[in-house]
């Protein structure tokens, strides 16, 4: 005879991996949790302190990868954090993930890297071996695979040439490459978008 399943919401979050929400709570020592009945945070997770994660907010790592965060990131609703199949995601601290949804997806033993202050908002996807450097940006709904946005100054700082590098718009940039204070605007394929210098007004 088969195994009654189980049906209560804590049963089956451990079942996924996931925190039960009185572990959950208990992270709110360290971390600034709006809403932990609607928060999922993998087991295999390592956090720093001072993360704000508002509701919605998805970190999904399964027993083969990992995922290691710093400290006072910002998680906004609808961030999806997967490590899967080997796969690792190293954020480092003071980042802002969202709003408009943001997902991190490493797999196949790939990683992808966040430097601190780095920004990501309005709907970007972040796939394969991609290191977003300290102070860089993706805003849009951009499909970033394997990219290497080059260290810098967070989207506030001037001189711009010392900013970190900034993919913005929407579709596909595979296999990117970009300097400090460099900016790539695209619209479908950015490998046809020319690379320009950002100015001196915020990105």
């Amino acid at each position: 005879m088969p195994a009654p399943q189980r049906t209560d919401a804590d049963s089956i979050r451990q079942d996924l991996g996931f925190l039960t929400v009185a572990e959950v709570l208990q992270l709110c020592a360290t971390q600034q949790i709006l809403d932990p009945s609607s928060t999922l945070i993998s087991r295999r997770a390592q956090l720093g302190e001072g993360n704000v994660l508002y509701p919605g907010v998805v970190i999904q790592v399964d027993d083969q990868s990992s995922c290691v965060i710093g400290h006072r990131n910002i998680f906004y609703p609808g961030t999806f954090l997967t490590a899967a199949h080997g796969g690792m995601l190293l954020l480092g601290s003071e980042i802002t993930l969202g709003p408009g949804g943001v997902q991190l997806k490493a797999g196949r033993t790939h990683a992808v890297a966040v430097g601190d202050g780095a920004r990501l908002g309005n709907g970007p996807v972040v796939t394969g071996r991609s290191v977003l450097g300290t102070g860089s940006q993706i805003v849009g709904a951009v499909e970033a695979d394997s990219v290497v946005l080059a260290d810098g100054g967070d989207f506030r700082s001037n001189p711009a040439e010392k900013r970190g590098a900034v993919l913005r718009g929407t579709g596909l940039a595979r296999g990117l490459r970009l300097a400090p204070g460099e900016l790539v605007q695209g619209f479908g394929d950015f490998a046809t978008a020319d690379v320009v210098r950002q100015t001196d007004s915020p990105a």
